[in-house]
């Protein structure tokens, strides 16, 4: 029972970093649902506003209890300035961003897709620390977490990672430390990142791909201008997996289009609950299996007696 749910059947509830690690000041797990389970999800979160969405915890209220749940403790000092910065610039860039939309379809596409506002870049200077180092410490927290994952820390059951934000982005370098070892494959199971402010490149996602057992879901909003504004101008990329799909042939990386859903950064803690239905997560009012993950649609071209109606489940006729 101790080498399958972990030590003194602790688990992770028995983790906490006692001292600093590297850059790292807080990392722990609080439990999300109770009791032992098989299966196990770690939850990160993104970053921390006032009120309502003021704990780890909030975000994840309406996920379905299957299995044993965890959300992920870390940074809360860097992340409070975050969604205090992230709310802050959206209250003060409202005027600004009606303003400049008006000027700006008078002028050609070349010219918008290059360049930004004056008045926007002098805005958004009130985030441009507290991003800057989240974003740092987010790749140590996820460095970090896939060390108490090697260890198995969790016992020998599979795991299950989402996270959105700079959440994904812990689990993304998570997943990237993972592949740098031997005999990590299998440690994680299935993967969701949402509005994930990362490398939106073939290769690291096919080294990622080698140490995850199930799917890799990538949730993206193409209108995201938070998201694109903020982590092209700081890490000078214009591949974001956040923003787009990540093109590879590989059928367990799903990507999923949330641009119905997400009108902007800040949705994906709002909107969380719809979210998690569009990316298949069992939720408390949808209940399902465990990371039931949408299956690609095999489309076909034909006739039927109804080509309104497919023919499957998973097929389309056009």
């Amino acid at each position: 029972m101790a080498s399958l749910f972990g030590a003194a059947g602790a688990g992770l509830t028995g983790y906490k970093m006692n001292k600093c690690v590297g850059a790292i000041e807080e990392f722990e797990f609080l439990p999300l649902s109770s009791g032992k389970h098989l299966h196990l999800t770690i939850a990160v979160t993104g970053w921390l506003c006032s009120g309502k969405y003021s704990s780890f915890q909030a975000p994840w209220c309406s996920l379905g209890e299957c299995g044993e749940q965890y959300c992920l403790v870390w940074e809360s000092r860097f992340l409070k300035d975050l969604g205090s910065a992230m709310a802050s610039l959206l209250d003060g860039l409202v005027s600004i961003v009606a303003q400049e939309a008006l000027k700006y379809t008078v002028l050609s596409g070349i010219v918008t897709a290059l360049t930004w506002p004056a008045s926007l870049l002098a805005a958004a200077s009130v985030i441009d620390n507290p991003w800057c180092v989240c974003l740092n410490r987010s790749a140590e927290v996820g460095k970090h977490l896939a060390q108490v994952l090697r260890r198995r820390q969790q016992g020998k059951r599979p795991v299950s990672l989402i996270g959105f934000s700079l959440g994904a982005r812990v689990i993304y370098y998570c997943l990237q430390e993972l592949a740098n070892d031997q005999g990590s494959e299998g440690v994680v199971e299935d993967v969701v990142l949402l509005g994930a402010p990362v490398d939106g490149s073939e290769k690291p996602w096919e080294r990622m791909a080698k140490v995850v057992a199930g799917k890799i879901v990538n949730g993206y909003c193409r209108g995201d201008w938070l998201l694109g504004f903020l982590y092209r101008s700081s890490a000078a990329q214009l591949s974001v997996a956040g923003l787009k799909p990540i093109n590879i042939q590989d059928r367990r990386i799903i990507n999923v289009d949330l641009s119905s859903v997400v009108k902007g950064h800040l949705d994906y803690m709002r909107q969380m609950d719809t979210i998690l239905v569009a990316v298949g997560v069992p939720t408390k009012e949808v209940p399902g299996a465990v990371f039931a993950l949408p299956q690609p649609v095999t489309i076909r071209k034909g006739t039927t007696d109804n080509p309104d109606q497919p023919s499957s489940e998973n097929e389309l006729y056009i």
